[in-house]
């Protein structure tokens, strides 16, 4: 067995060797064969490492295909494809960022395609996993014996009638919570709706006897009223044919002076045989 101080011994000379003849790279550079080749920018690939006589040689990515960190790697990446349309355009540093059209979600994080917006159920949610035909799938919001409560916007427990000892009267969804039949409380409803019944059939035959009431007095309106226009038409009528007291008291007079000239007349005319 080696002893313990000749191990410690030995772990010193590495470590010193090491830190004595260690090629020191910056951030840019990468240590190759003992010598810090330096690295391709963003938007470069490798042509050719470092050597002897010369420093590490870049080129320009190609169109269609993109690195957005330094390395030295001899090819760039290939730049994504749009289904839809570019959200922003590929460049030799950054990848394209792609958008799908109104009605259409992507399909993964760098929305390489593009898939029909799937619409849930108000008590549904979309699937977290893809399904076999690779779209996304509605699963339910809430588990088992729950239901939704659409005005909270949360799940909650469906209540167990059977554990109260009580018979379900409306069973539960996914939607609404059970019912359960309480006994004695259907008869108050029951009342409550025969009470509506009756008041409505009032309401109803009220409604028919106003409504009879004032058709037959309008009717008897528009009777007096023709009455009225008949009885003015005969007055106006008869008025045509009569004349004014003026009119008649003139005629009166005439009458008299034509009455008293003949008188006249014939007494003249007596007295003139006589002699």
């Amino acid at each position: 067995m080696i002893p313990l101080n000749v191990s410690l011994a030995v772990i010193c000379i590495l470590n010193t060797w090491t830190i004595c003849f260690a090629v020191d790279c910056n951030d840019q550079q990468m240590e190759v064969n003992g010598r810090c080749c330096d690295l391709c920018p963003p938007g470069e690939y490798l042509e050719t490492l470092c050597s002897e006589d010369h420093q590490t040689v870049c080129r320009i990515c190609e169109n269609g295909t993109f690195l957005n960190y330094s390395s030295i790697f001899d090819r760039c990446e290939k730049c994504h494809t749009c289904q839809h349309e570019y959200k922003e355009k590929c460049t030799s540093t950054t990848n394209a960022k792609c958008l799908c059209h109104p009605g259409f979600r992507c399909s993964d994080h760098i929305c390489s395609e593009c898939e029909e917006e799937i619409k849930c159920e108000v008590w549904e949610k979309l699937k977290s996993t893809v399904s076999s035909s690779g779209g996304m799938m509605c699963e339910p919001a809430c588990p088992e014996n729950a239901y939704f409560d659409i005005k909270e916007n949360i799940c909650k427990p469906l209540t167990q009638c059977s554990a109260k000892g009580l018979t379900v009267l409306i069973p539960g969804n996914k939607t609404h919570n059970s019912v359960c039949d309480i006994p004695g409380t259907h008869n108050g409803d029951n009342a409550n709706q025969m009470l509506l019944g009756a008041g409505f059939f009032l309401l109803s035959l009220v409604g028919m006897f106003l409504f009879y009431s004032c058709a037959k007095s309008l009717h008897n309106i528009k009777a007096n009223m023709s009455r009225s226009d008949e009885t003015a038409a005969v007055a106006v009528s008869a008025s045509d044919f009569q004349l004014s007291k003026e009119e008649s008291g003139l005629q009166l007079i005439n009458k008299d002076e034509t009455k008293d000239t003949n008188s006249t007349a014939q007494l003249h005319l007596d007295k003139a045989m006589i002699f």
